[in-house]
């Protein structure tokens, strides 16, 4: 019988161990404190994509100016390499709320058009063709006046 107490004992003890090192899960953040966190997120991948609007800007002068070497230069050594960035950095984003991966997505969009768009505007800088260059600065215009909403969008977190 004193074997059976103590291995009963052992089983018991055993069971009392094992159900007070588990843990409760913890909880699941708040829906504010996701979108918190995905703003920084996001914030820091619109840092990147505003250097390349900078860039694209100061395109736009060196062309108002008949500089088209530095236009091009503009094109193509800063925004081109900032969007590239700005793609890797928001496609590897992870997003933890749906607020968030719909922002990230918006993001993407544009810096694809952004990218797509940019040796079209090379182009019509180099060409010196008055039509492709109005066409090229109306699709950037575009782009930019997107960006701006989902810029605007991301800093109210709406």
């Amino acid at each position: 019988m004193k074997g059976l107490a103590a291995a009963l004992a052992v089983v018991l003890l055993a069971i009392s161990a094992s159900a007070c090192s588990k843990q409760a899960p913890e909880p699941r953040p708040d829906e504010a404190t996701l979108r918190a966190e995905d703003k920084r997120t996001l914030e820091g991948i619109v840092a990147v994509d505003v250097r390349a609007s900078q860039a694209m800007r100061d395109a736009d002068d060196a062309t108002r100016v008949g500089d088209a070497g530095a236009a091009s230069l503009a094109v193509t050594s800063r925004a081109e390499p900032a969007v590239d960035e700005a793609l890797r950095a928001a496609e590897g984003a992870t997003m933890k709320s749906e607020w968030g991966k719909a922002k990230r997505d918006e993001l993407v969009a544009i810096l694809h058009d952004r990218k797509a768009e940019m040796p079209k505007y090379d182009e019509a800088v180099k060409s010196n063709d008055p039509e492709k260059m109005l066409s090229a600065i109306q699709a950037q215009a575009a782009i930019e006046r997107r960006a701006l909403a989902t810029v605007s969008a991301v800093q109210e977190s709406r």
